[in-house]
């Protein structure tokens, strides 16, 4: 009986056990004896009567059930939803070979758009509405054969039962077809009908009470006072509410007291520093340059600004715009540049060895990335390399995007130390007092010099200037290494200097032309310049640093054994260190050596020179020496002025003489000298005032109008000349070479032109025009010094002439494709007509109301950031890969709502948290 039960569950439990019964019945009241004595006849009679009433009573009652089911109607399953539960499946499954990449696609066959599932395949389609028997699709996925089965084998993707059949039932239903949610521009939904409208305090609870009731759950009921009063200060400010405040909560009967409390604390200033939390994460914000360095910089400029924005409520697409572009408004303010800064958030290099171009590549990338991601949710940056492998992102796109970022004249390499250009100075009220009347007396100083007036002058003087300029001092010259394109001794005492490793090449210099090292030459002059301790003597030469002074040592000139004793003499300027607020700086230092270092003499400035000033044109350097073996008799003069300096060791009882070589290039412990040397002269015995004078501030001068030298005019004409001669070349190529040439002519002959219209002003012109002269050079170093200390932070800029931007291949910077332009991505809204091609129009484009994505993201964040968890779980990713909205209704209504208000960030917070939800 109980197997009978088991078959049909439903069966009434004791119609079942009816035999049993009777045979117990029988029992009792006959006795087992009497049964016994009973004719089998007449028991075969009885269990055949009671068999048959107990078949009877099965079948009328099975007979009820069915006639009961065919009159109850039946539960119609929902529809598949092809967004939700179809593109999903495609998406993990069957994108990578029938997606959007083309060149990863197989069988030219496309199953990420509409027109690609349905096509006619020659006979065949992969897809037929309402004949899942005959779709291609179908057979593929639910065949037994392995060798037929998608996906396949090797794919290492399988589908579920499951899977399959809603594939089936999809193609069975029509198989409608649907853009991806997130592609479509919201619409406002009508509000849903709910049952328990005592509950909802404004739109968003009905939203979420319908689907509550849909599952056939109720809401939780609401927290206490004391437990809102923590939550809503937390959610808000970031900070827990006071004793205070909660007293006041509790004591408040009104019937607003809680949107009082949320009032209060959307005006608190802390308020905007919960909101800028959030933000400034998605804007990768750090105070440091990352990498290894990971140097100081200074952002909290655009930090504040950040938080101020949303403490005034601007409104989102404000915010949006000023960020993204705020340099490029019209008569933009400094705060409104400061806020551009959004993209100066990247990471920035200084790594020794790293190349320049492929780091500003990198910086491009990293805005692209961020653009998309925290205002599209949108994973564009797979696009980089490829055609994205799921959604509807080509790599064309991603580089046309890529173009609007591509024109900030930065550098590629420019995170040693503080903030790299370009920068917006920021001074206090009273530096900008300061920098007005500054700029007043240089604009009135230069009033008193009429141009036209100076030029004249200036153009008879350079006549005859040459006669009048005394020649650099030539007695005790006993070495003179011109570097006039050759490394000979012009003084004719010494073999020409010889290259030991790497080559010299000459370029202009201070003093004609310099000789150029690259970190990797090192040049040896031979025994010129041997001294002991005892001798009088004079080193002088130009030097111009290249690039940057990384953190080790650079050694202009040494004689120094290679002993550890490092006997001999050099001078060199120290690693950069930390000066003042987030400045670098270094010591220029002078040793002679006996055995370092307890018998050894060394002296250093007393100023630490920042990097500007080594790599800001040539200076020039003396040594003097006065044979007193004393660090007392070493004194250093740059620019022909004197330095103040520092005795670090004064302890020189030993020879210095060494029969190591004067070395340019290359110091023996391993740290190169990278730039230009000039005019390199030792004298065998001291200079005075007036002769380092000379060599500093007038032999450059008789350098220029020397009649050896090539003029401006003459340079000018062998360009034209080589512009002619290589016609017929690589035009694209020979036209960059020319710029190169023409650019490299122009600047040197400005700085000559400048050079020589200081000179004359300072010593040769007229005192009415020297005296204002001395003056404007006297404000324009306060200036200077005022610019040093004002702060900037890092802004968006744009350059005079766009950088042009290639597909590049693998995302490889050196493989460059074809030529693009700045654009959006096909599948979203045009850029507007009338919008410029430039970050300004992007930013424009991103908060129309017509664009599909901006206004959900900024809704998803905000929801995100009370719940936990965004509307959309993938905040960052929209596509195919990420998750549909668990709200979809709520979403759009959300998104629609924001921007009906005006992108009214408070209001939309005020909103959320007000809601019964």
């Amino acid at each position: 009986m109980q197997i009978i039960h088991q078959l049909d569950p439903h069966l009434p439990l004791d119609l079942c056990l009816l035999p049993r019964a009777f045979l117990d019945y029988h029992l009792k009241t006959q006795g087992e004896k009497s049964l016994s004595r009973r004719n089998e006849k007449v028991q075969r009679r009885i269990v055949l009567y009671f068999f048959l009433a107990y078949v009877v009573a099965i079948c009328l009652t099975v007979r009820q059930r069915i006639v009961a089911a065919q009159t109850t109607p039946v539960a119609k399953e929902k529809p598949v939803d092809f967004d939700r539960e179809i593109r999903p499946i495609l998406s993990d499954t069957c994108f990578t070979c029938h997606g959007p990449d083309e060149k990863a696609r197989v069988s030219g066959l496309r199953l990420d758009t509409k027109e690609g599932a349905f096509a006619d395949r020659g006979g065949y389609r992969v897809i037929v509405p309402e004949k899942s028997g005959e779709s291609r699709l179908y057979q593929r996925i639910s065949s037994q054969d392995p060798a037929v089965r998608m996906p396949p084998a090797w794919s290492g993707r399988n589908l579920t039962t499951k899977q399959i059949d809603l594939f089936r039932r999809w193609i069975d239903e029509g198989a409608k077809w649907e853009t991806h949610w997130a592609y479509v521009p919201p619409t406002r939904p009508p509000m849903p009908e709910v049952q328990h409208k005592s509950w909802p305090k404004n739109p968003i609870d009905y939203f979420i009470l319908s689907r509550l009731e849909q599952e056939g759950l109720k809401p939780s009921p609401e927290a206490d006072k004391v437990t809102l009063m923590r939550r809503v200060t937390f959610d808000l400010t970031g900070l827990p509410p006071t004793p205070a405040e909660v007293d006041t909560f509790l004591a408040d009967q009104s019937p607003n007291a809680y949107e009082k409390v949320v009032d209060r604390l959307l005006k608190s200033p802390h308020y905007g520093e919960r909101m800028a939390m959030e933000w400034l994460d998605l804007a990768r914000y750090a105070d440091t340059h990352g990498y290894h360095i990971d140097s100081q910089r200074e952002m909290w400029h655009w930090r504040d600004w950040v938080i101020n924005a949303f403490n005034r409520n601007m409104p989102f697409d404000e915010f949006t715009i000023e960020q993204l572009a705020g340099d490029l408004l019209s008569n933009a303010t400094i705060q409104q540049k400061i806020a551009s800064g959004f993209h100066r958030n990247h990471m920035i290099n200084y790594e020794g060895g790293a190349i320049p171009e492929e780091y500003q590549n990198e910086y491009v990338v990293d805005r692209v990335d961020a653009t998309a991601t925290v205002w599209m949710g949108t994973t564009l940056g797979c696009a980089r390399c490829h055609d994205h492998k799921y959604d509807p992102f080509k790599q064309k796109d991603f580089y046309r995007f890529y173009a609007f970022f591509n024109d900030v004249p930065e550098k590629g390499l420019d995170g040693q130390m503080g903030n790299a250009q370009p920068v917006v100075q920021i001074p206090t009220a009273e530096q900008q007092h300061q920098l007005d009347e500054l700029t007043r007396r240089i604009a009135d100083l230069k009033v008193a010099m009429p141009e036209k007036q100076v030029e004249g002058l200036e153009s008879e003087w350079q006549k005859t200037a040459l006669s009048s300029i005394s020649e650099a001092p030539r007695n005790g010259l006993i070495a003179h290494y011109e570097m006039e394109g050759n490394l000979v001794d012009s003084a004719g005492k010494n073999p020409p200097a010889s290259t030991q490793r790497g080559q010299v090449t000459f370029d202009d210099g201070a003093v004609g032309k310099a000789g150029e090292f690259n970190g990797e030459t090192d040049v040896e002059f031979g025994n010129a310049g041997d001294f002991e301790r005892t001798e009088t003597f004079a080193i002088a030469l130009w030097f111009n640093q290249a690039g940057a002074l990384d953190k080790i040592s650079r050694t202009l000139v040494q004689k120094v054994d290679g002993s550890k004793d490092r006997t001999g003499y050099e001078f060199f300027f120290d690693e950069l260190t930390p000066v003042g607020d987030l400045k670098l700086g270094s010591h220029l230092f002078a040793r002679l050596t006996h055995r370092w270092p307890d018998d050894a003499i060394q002296i250093r400035t007393r100023e630490r020179f920042s990097q500007a000033f080594y790599t800001g044109g040539g200076h020039h350097l003396v040594l003097n020496h006065d044979g007193s073996g004393k660090a007392s008799g070493l004194k250093l003069y740059l620019d022909g002025k004197l330095q103040e300096v520092e005795v670090t060791q004064d302890s020189l009882k030993g020879s210095i003489r060494t029969a190591a070589p004067l070395e340019i290039g290359n110091k023996q412990k391993g740290e190169p000298f990278k730039g230009q040397i000039d005019d390199l002269r030792i004298y065998n015995r001291g200079l005075s005032d007036s002769e380092i004078e000379q060599l500093a501030v007038h032999e450059p001068i008789r350098a220029i109008l020397s009649p050896a030298s090539t003029t401006c005019a003459e340079m000018a004409s062998v360009l034209e000349k080589d512009k002619l001669s290589e016609s017929e070349k690589d035009p694209l190529a020979e036209q960059a070479q020319q710029d190169s040439k023409e650019y490299g002519i122009k600047a040197r002959c400005q700085f000559e032109r400048d050079r020589l219209r200081d000179y004359f002003l300072t010593w040769a012109a007229p005192d009415r025009f020297k005296k204002p002269y001395a003056e404007l050079k006297d404000v324009e170093k306060q200036e200077a010094q005022l610019d040093k200390v004002v702060p900037t932070s890092m802004v968006m800029s744009e350059m005079k002439k766009p950088r042009e931007t290639f597909v590049l291949a693998r995302g490889d910077y050196r493989n460059k494709g074809e030529k693009v332009s700045p654009g959006v991505p096909a599948v979203l809204p045009p850029l507007p007509k009338d919008a410029p091609l430039d970050r300004l129009g992007l930013a424009k484009w991103l908060v129309s109301p017509s664009h599909p994505l901006t206004a959900r993201v900024a809704a998803n964040h905000f929801w995100q950031l009370y719940f936990g968890t965004g509307l959309v779980k993938t905040a960052e990713n929209f596509g195919a890969q990420g998750e549909p909205p668990s709200h979809p209704e709520l979403f759009d209504w959300l998104a629609t709502e924001f921007i009906r208000t005006g992108w009214d960030v408070k209001a939309m917070q005020r909103l959320i948290v007000t809601s019964a939800t």
